[in-house]
């Protein structure tokens, strides 16, 4: 899993004089904070539990105690 890390600061170019080059936002620069978007969101957990649905499949959970079925 990856955390997403912010490759460049957008914000900061605000401050800037008119004028200066490093003002101008680049499409590598968006690209780059999109594909560490990318890989951030596609290595987290998609909130499907089909494994633990499956494990669990007849089980009763209470109070921290699983009961029933096969596991």
């Amino acid at each position: 899993m990856s955390n997403y890390t912010k490759a460049t600061d957008f914000a900061a170019k605000d401050s800037l004089a008119s004028g200066n080059p490093a003002k101008i936002v680049k499409g590598t620069e968006i690209n780059t904070e999109f594909a560490n978007i990318e890989v951030a969101v596609n290595s987290k957990l998609d909130g499907t539990f089909s494994a633990l649905n499956t494990l669990m499949s007849g089980n009763t959970l209470t109070n921290g105690t699983i009961s029933g079925g096969t596991y």
